[in-house]
């Protein structure tokens, strides 16, 4: 081996240290006249060859010729074109079989000639007897398929074969005859194109259950290519391939007319039965005597027996001994005229309630003799409250009607009076006899064009609420007037008039002016301040907001008018909005509190808002809040609080906060179960970087180290200075090591890219220790120093390095 490395040289076997660790078998091969030389093999190479002493012998002198002529054919031709070439190769060891795929690798002088060849050898021994054996299952598979199809071809019944999205994969002869479909219409397509709507959520369960494994029987409806409807009784047979379902046989037999012929005779003997037990009215069957035979559920809920308490008695037996003669009449009446009998009756409910029953004998006629009653009856206890309550209700309307404070008066569809109350006389000075005759009028002449247009509406069925009007007293005073007209209709539903209500406003109205006068004052106030003053109801939606709103925000007022007091309000902060409300709502008292607004284009404005009761006769009727901004009182508290928890030089964290998030990240890894990993990491010569291009030079670079750092870690992880060029990593909530290698490996090949200052490219470099939680220690400190000192072990390297602590 010495003297294969002197020849070659250094350069090509300083990599044989990294050549030893892989398990794949490589070679370095050098052409030796018209073959090659083994110069190098490691470890997994030699107990993969025949011989031992392989390192120095020529590859004839290894394998067999026929084999060797193939390989030095193969070696040859990487020489010639000076192009990597893979190939598989079988070859007989120790009575076994290596199948190793191969890659020729050519290794090129200052010269551009190829005197060494790299070969890796990967074993796929296993691969390519997998690959044998499933050629040979696939040929058992085809024979089984070709048994399998000429049973499903020759079947009686339609064979369908799906996959497991339920598409048609094969079908049988049959099919076509069943459904009308050819096999070109089917495959591919869904079993849900077939299946009607009604019966698919079934029908696909069903589906589901068999490519679970499970054989399933059900009947299904489907749609037949002539549109016809037919009903199948459905076998589905899971298709288990190595214990697992691949796909589903169904065996289709049509049982339309079967099952039309079961309808026909269940709806026959169902639909007396379905009429007597669903009726809402009770029916009795009596025989000519009288006594009960049969009663329905109808019966049940009117009366309160059950059926087995009244069947066994004479019906006569529940009736009030004040209505027994009556209803005996009407019973006998009825059989002897053949003809139905109506009439009503009090009875007293199981609950010992009396209610008035509406009934109706029914004779039973059989070849023209009576043979016995059906007794219908219905509750119209609730029908005759409601008339009596019509009747009160009337009533009340007419004491209505004369006492109101507000005039009252009815028109029919042309707007002519018909009748007026007594409040209507008192306010406009008139009579009803003078309305109804025409010789009294309210309406002013150049407002007569609405009134008609209201009269339409009515006309046409609409409630008209809230009419502002003016109307003129007999002694010609105008009075303001809020109307509202309800149409009127008669027993056909048809409109033939409407009752109208006056409400006399006019001193609201005077005030109503008064206030608008204090409004504009206080409209003139809000809207020249600086602040955003906003007006809330006790609903906690704004009424107002103030224009100053437009110049701090961006929003115009009439966006907030309607929405809730919390509008744009950044969602952290609208619990302390509300709670602040809220607390002056109940009585507490104002306190400031610091919101953040969103402006139109997208950014936060700190406000500090002060909210006020507005009260009235010491309630609280409305609240303002008064909102100032603070957005750059708030920056310098945050800039403020920033220093305390920040490297100054380059912005990320410091030792106190990396501290702190190591702290969590060991608090959330004891909850979650996860792992957390500490990087340490020291820059390569940074005293010589001082010294070579001064301090600011070293500045620049702890800040491009900074930056580079924060962009290899996620967003969740901690990248902070720790002190001079020695900065930390914190990962949290990882699941193995691997992670925090990946991270190392991307921080290291940032740093290799130098860093361009005042036109200098100054080399950034680091070493980087390891730790892991909980596999190397549990306390916090611990994991720190482990990391410190796989730093320490990193840093003896001469190149950018990480090492883990072990």
């Amino acid at each position: 081996m010495n003297h294969f490395s002197a020849k070659i040289g250094k350069d090509i076997l300083v990599s044989t240290a990294l050549f030893d660790l892989i398990k794949d078998p490589v070679f370095l091969m050098e052409k030796d006249h018209d073959s090659f030389r083994y110069v190098y093999v490691n470890p997994s190479g030699l107990a993969m060859l025949p011989l031992q002493e392989v390192i120095g012998s020529r590859i004839e002198e290894v394998f067999l010729p026929e084999l060797s002529q193939k390989i030095i054919r193969q070696y040859r031709k990487v020489q010639t074109t000076r192009k990597p070439i893979e190939f598989t190769e079988r070859i007989e060891i120790a009575d076994s079989e290596f199948i190793g795929e191969t890659m020729l690798n050519p290794i090129l002088g200052e010269t551009e000639q190829c005197t060494y060849i790299l070969a890796i050898v990967r074993d796929v021994t296993e691969r390519e007897r997998k690959k044998t054996d499933l050629q040979k299952r696939q040929k058992e598979s085809e024979i089984e398929r070709t048994r399998l199809n000429s049973l499903v071809e020759n079947n009686a019944y339609a064979v369908f074969e799906f996959d497991q999205q339920k598409n048609f994969i094969s079908i049988n002869k049959k099919v076509n005859e069943a459904t009308g479909f050819s096999e070109e219409e089917l495959l591919g397509q869904s079993i849900v194109s077939l299946v009607v709507d009604s019966y698919l959520e079934e029908t696909l369960a069903n589906f589901e259950k068999a490519l679970k494994g499970d054989a399933v029987e059900f009947e299904t409806t489907i749609r037949k290519k002539n549109q016809q409807i037919a009903i199948f009784q459905v076998n589905t047979i899971p298709i288990i391939i190595e214990e697992k379902v691949i796909g589903i046989y169904a065996i289709a037999k049509e049982i339309t007319e079967q099952k039309k012929m079961e309808r026909l005779l269940r709806e026959s003997e169902q639909r007396y039965k379905s009429l007597f037990d669903n009726h809402p009215y009770g029916i009795f069957t009596f025989d000519r005597t009288g006594n009960l035979e049969s009663i329905n559920a109808g019966s049940q809920n009117i009366t309160g027996y059950p059926i087995t308490e009244l069947l066994p008695k004479s019906f006569l037996s529940v009736i009030i001994p004040e209505e027994t003669e009556k209803v005996r009449h009407h019973f006998y009446k009825a059989i002897n005229e053949k003809r139905p009998e109506r009439y009503e009756l009090t009875f007293r409910h199981k609950n010992g309630q009396l209610i008035d029953l509406q009934a109706m004998n029914i004779p039973i006629i059989v070849d023209e003799q009576v043979v016995g009653i059906h007794g219908i009856v219905t509750d119209i206890t609730e029908m005759n409250r409601a008339q009596k309550a019509l009747t009160e209700t009337k009533e009340e309307l007419e004491v209505f009607w004369e006492n109101s404070t507000d005039p009252i008066f009815y028109i029919d569809t042309k707007g002519d009076i018909l009748k007026v109350n007594p409040a209507f006389e008192e306010t406009f000075g008139y009579t009803e006899e003078e309305m109804t005759t025409g010789k009294g009028t309210i309406i002013p002449q150049h407002m007569k064009t609405a009134q008609f247009d209201v009269i339409d509406r009515l006309v046409k069925g609409e409630t008209v609420t809230s009419h502002e009007t003016i109307r003129i007293t007999k002694t010609g005073k105008p009075l303001n007037i809020i109307s509202s007209y309800s149409p009127v209709r008669n027993a056909d539903k048809e409109i033939i008039g409407a009752t109208i209500i006056y409400k006399n406003v006019t001193e609201l109205k005077k005030a109503e002016a008064e206030l608008q006068k204090s409004q504009e004052k206080y409209k003139l106030i809000t809207e020249s301040t600086f602040d955003i003053i906003t007006l809330i109801n006790l609903s906690g939606l704004i009424e107002y907001v103030s224009p100053a709103n437009e110049k701090i925000l961006g929003y115009p007022d009439h966006t907030y008018i309607g929405s809730p007091f919390t509008t744009n309000v950044h969602p952290e902060d609208a619990f302390d909005l509300m709670e602040s409300v809220t607390s002056l709502i109940d009585g507490g008292k104002p306190v400031p509190v610091e919101i953040r607004f969103l402006h139109k284009d997208g950014h936060y404005i700190w406000m500090e808002v002060s909210p006020t009761p507005v009260l009235a006769e010491g309630e609280v009727k409305q609240l303002f809040t008064i909102a100032r901004d603070i957005t750059e009182r708030r920056r310098l508290q945050d800039k403020i609080a920033k220093m305390a928890f920040y490297d100054h030089l380059s912005g990320i964290p410091n030792r106190r906060t990396f501290d702190d998030k190591l702290q969590k990240a060991i608090d959330q890894a004891n909850h979650s179960g996860k792992k957390v990993a500490v990087l340490l990491l020291d820059g390569r010569k940074f005293k010589q970087i001082n010294d070579q291009f001064g301090h600011d030079a070293g500045d620049a670079v702890i800040k491009e180290m900074a930056v580079r750092l924060q962009d290899c870690v996620r967003p969740i992880d901690t990248a902070a200075r720790l002190g001079g060029d020695e900065m930390g990593v914190i990962l949290p909530e990882i699941d193995s090591l691997e992670i925090a290698e990946n991270t190392a490996k991307r921080i290291l090949k940032s740093f290799e890219t130098p860093l361009i200052y005042n036109g200098f490219e100054i080399p950034i470099g680091a070493g980087i220790g390891i730790s892991l939680y909980p596999d190397d220690t549990t306390n916090e400190k611990q994991l720190i120093k482990y990391a410190d000192m796989a730093l320490y072990e990193a840093k003896k390297s001469d190149q950018d390095a990480y090492r883990i602590y072990k």
